[in-house]
């Protein structure tokens, strides 16, 4: 288990303990420094962290390679041609030649006469070789898996949050020089609901981000009848700012999560990343400290 999510886990067992506490003070009486109290302890406002705070990233995928066009160099050889002879005006030049059988001898005819041909008077040609003449190879591309979590606990209310559409908006710098081919935004989510019970997906789609190959369509979810995570599909070019999101549909209702989304990081340089959509209005209501924060890269 993520260390992170173990840490929201373990911070949820602690709020409900407390949350109860509170009801029990509340029967009694709650003065108004206890109410406050309550309400920071039960809510974590958004936070966006990476890999290296500490935190296990979990299992990479399978090393990923690109083949990329890389310019080499090769030596070429001299080439011996056989060329027709052409005069002033460009006219081939002709000769009378005495036609020869199979073994080298002349062919007369019936009178006894050598038989001759005109034909067109050729030379042999030498062209020299280029010093080096550039060719086309393949190079391997190595990528490098790297993540960032957004970690959120609203239980202040008791009740379930309920959004749909795109909640988390991503930035990234398509880097220059990297091979044309479709880039991957995983997405692994940890999810609860108010009554502390893991919630899980019936189904999660990875983001596409699709570099210098034409058009890409969008993650149709139409026909999804459970809850659905899904990022998107961006088309663009190296050296591009582009937007990525992770969105939910069907949401059956949720308090916390820690989403990881992840990344080929010698592709894909992380920017920020915020809340949106109608859930940017819940991140900004959970205020603990400065409330919901958005990270950007240092």
């Amino acid at each position: 288990m993520k260390n992170i999510t173990k840490r929201i886990i373990a911070l949820f067992a602690v709020v409900s303990v407390a949350a109860s506490s509170f009801a029990g003070c509340g029967d009694k009486g709650t003065s108004s420094t206890s109410s406050s109290s309550e309400e920071a302890v039960l809510q974590m406002p958004l936070e966006f962290g990476a890999a290296e705070d500490g935190n296990a990233i979990g299992t990479a995928p399978a090393e990923i390679t690109t083949s990329a066009p890389a310019t080499t160099t090769a030596a070429v050889e001299d080439t011996t041609e056989i060329e027709e002879v052409t005069d002033a005006d460009g006219q081939p030049v002709t000769t009378v030649a005495v036609v020869t059988d199979a073994s080298g001898a002349a062919v007369t005819d019936a009178a006894g006469s050598t038989v001759t041909e005109v034909v067109k008077v050729t030379t042999i040609v030498t062209k020299p070789a280029a010093a080096e003449t550039p060719t086309t190879a393949a190079v391997k591309y190595e990528s490098k898996q790297d993540g960032r979590y957004a970690m959120w606990l609203d239980i202040s209310k008791d009740e379930n949050f309920f959004f749909e559409g795109d909640f988390l908006h991503i930035v990234f710098k398509v880097k220059d020089g990297i091979p044309d081919g479709d880039y991957k935004v995983r997405i692994s989510p940890d999810l609860s609901d108010v009554a502390g019970t893991a919630v899980y997906p019936s189904k999660v789609i990875d983001g596409t981000v699709r570099v210098n190959k034409g058009e890409i369509g969008d993650i149709d979810v139409s026909g999804e009848s459970g809850m659905v995570f899904y990022g998107n599909n961006v088309a663009c070019k190296q050296g591009d700012t582009i937007d990525c999101y992770i969105n939910i549909k069907n949401n059956t209702g949720l308090v916390a999560f820690v989403i990881w989304f992840y990344f080929d990081s010698n592709a894909l340089e992380f920017v920020s990343a915020e809340a949106s959509g109608e859930y940017k209005k819940i991140a900004r209501d959970t205020e603990v400290g400065a409330g919901g924060k958005s990270a950007t890269a240092e």
